[in-house]
């Protein structure tokens, strides 16, 4: 899946602040980061999905820096399966 201009204009990690991430996945434990740097963010999210580098990225993208609603990691995974079953037709 390609990012689009109009989807993530600037990818800059000086565009937001974060005041609290969460994610949460049965059968684990919530993680719960306050005010995360882009880089912890992105290593933790990483390593707590247990997946590479660019889903991790687009999952960050996608459900918190492109949405006023933040996405559940499910909702995510849901939508991204039906837009690539769109995209592939």
């Amino acid at each position: 899946m390609e990012f689009d201009d109009w989807v993530c204009l600037e990818a800059g990690e000086d565009d937001y602040v974060i005041e609290r991430f969460e994610v949460r996945v049965k059968g684990k434990k919530p993680l719960v980061l306050n005010k995360p740097s882009y880089s912890k963010l992105l290593f933790v999210t990483q390593q707590y999905l247990n997946i590479k580098l660019e889903p991790a990225k687009q999952f960050i993208c996608e459900s918190v820096l492109d949405t006023p609603d933040p996405l559940s990691f499910d909702e995510y995974r849901r939508m991204r399966e039906v837009l690539e079953k769109h995209l592939a037709k």
